[in-house]
């Protein structure tokens, strides 16, 4: 059976990936809590994924309106997981 959860990548002395998922889950309150779909928690699978594919929307939006390279920044993202998982993380891609 495969890892559902890559571990830290070795030697770093930096915030765990534990901390990592927590603070995306903040973020992700905050913006359920914002447009209504979650209150107090993020909810089933089926309802993190909605949420998280309406944040990703929105987010698209906003790179437009502020002139923000959203492939580029993909791209940059996945090179961060994969150096914070130690290569272990399956790669971000749509």
């Amino acid at each position: 059976m495969t890892n559902l959860m890559p571990s830290d990548a070795r030697g770093n002395d930096g915030p765990t990936n534990e901390e990592r998922a927590a603070w995306a889950e903040v973020a992700l309150l905050a913006f359920g809590r914002q447009t209504g779909t979650a209150r107090k928690s993020v909810g089933d699978s089926d309802e993190a994924f909605l949420l998280v594919a309406d944040l990703l929307a929105d987010l698209a939006h906003w790179c437009d309106r502020n002139k923000v390279d959203l492939p580029s920044a993909l791209a940059s993202a996945t090179q961060y997981y994969q150096a914070e998982t130690g290569g272990a993380g399956e790669p971000l891609k749509a």
